[in-house]
């Protein structure tokens, strides 16, 4: 896989050229583009790795861990068919990467794409459920939610399967790229615009409801992801059709897609898993007493898991502070009790 402006790269250039199309060469930019977001992607790795290590920690368990771990494999598979069909690396050489129904339509498009925006809506909807209908989002609801997702992905990328190739992508051997059908492409960004007004919908439902913790933060950094990610998507795809052509266009677009997934994660993921890294107790008796203070323990379902000792120092100090137990390291509650009572 050579990233050099081999004679074999100029001939496609000249073709291109000949054909009207302006074709930037893969280049080390590809590479580097490859190697910073692959990097990136390795560091959530580990952290996952920590995060399903440390899943029955009470606000990681709430987070869904293994809901979160499948946004990862789902922002993995995106990435790879945005490398794969975005004009990053020479296909020619492999059967595999010259099967675009493949690279396109499962790992770009439902196992990535739709996957991991399906999952953002689905978490406004989760808090949607929590905070307005005071209920909690799990069991039969959560299982029929990510089943109604999972099914319509799967329903969408078998249609597009027996469909002609045509009339959906296909590998274009002079060029050395895939290529889209423009109605399938229209296609594609209808359900993802779908998608993001689903979101905007849950989003101006929850506009006015008090949270307990930073799920205010969460809903519209969602919000905000999936806009620029569905413009950016409808310029590149619409816009400029051969737009793996373009070295800015394709590194923009990636970029965007994925440093706008991570975000998203770790938005939802950041806070307990920091807690639970640097001041797991703590940060416990915090999270429980904020539940306690704003009626929330059925919808979080804490109570089955509680420390005996965490939950007699909640009923018996309940205005002590996160921060200020955070700050005085091994110092007990009673102590920071007794300083404040004095």
């Amino acid at each position: 896989m050579s990233f050099a402006f081999t004679p074999e790269e100029q001939s496609r250039v000249e073709v291109a050229a000949f054909l009207g199309i302006h074709l930037d060469p893969i280049s080390y930019v590809d590479l580097s583009t490859i190697i910073v977001l692959g990097t990136m992607y390795f560091f959530e790795f580990i952290a996952l790795c920590y995060q399903l290590r440390n899943r029955d920690y009470l606000p990681l368990r709430v987070k869904n861990v293994p809901v979160m771990c499948s946004l990862y494999v789902g922002g993995v598979s995106w990435l790879l068919g945005d490398i794969f069909t975005g004009g990053l690396v020479h296909l020619g050489q492999s059967p595999v990467l010259r099967n675009c129904k493949f690279t396109a339509i499962w790992l770009r498009i439902c196992i990535g794409a739709y996957y991991v925006t399906s999952l953002f809506a689905l978490r406004c909807y989760s808090l949607y459920y929590v905070f307005c209908k005071g209920k909690a989002f799990r069991g039969r609801v959560m299982l029929i939610s990510l089943g109604v997702a999972g099914l319509s992905i799967v329903a969408f990328g078998g249609v597009s399967m027996v469909l002609p190739t045509r009339m959906t992508v296909w590998y274009e051997e002079i060029l050395d790229m895939c290529n889209y059908n423009h109605t399938y492409v229209l296609c594609v960004l209808l359900v993802i615009w779908a998608i993001w007004a689903y979101t905007a919908v849950m989003t101006w439902k929850m506009r006015k409801i008090p949270f307990c913790f930073n799920e205010r933060v969460e809903i519209f950094t969602s919000f905000g992801i999936l806009l620029v990610v569905s413009l950016l998507n409808s310029v590149c795809l619409l816009v400029f059709s051969v737009y793996p052509a373009y070295l800015g266009w394709r590194t923009a677009l990636l970029y965007t897609n994925h440093v706008g997934a991570s975000i998203g994660y770790w938005v939802v993921m950041w806070e307990p898993t920091y807690a639970c890294l640097f001041h797991r107790d703590e940060y416990l008796q915090y999270w429980i007493n904020i539940l306690k203070e704003d009626h929330m323990e059925r919808e979080y379902e804490y109570s089955t898991n509680l420390n005996p000792e965490i939950t007699m120092d909640l009923i018996e100090y309940p205005d002590i502070s996160f921060k200020e137990r955070s700050t005085l390291g091994s110092t007990t509650i009673s102590d920071i009790y007794t300083a404040n009572v004095q």
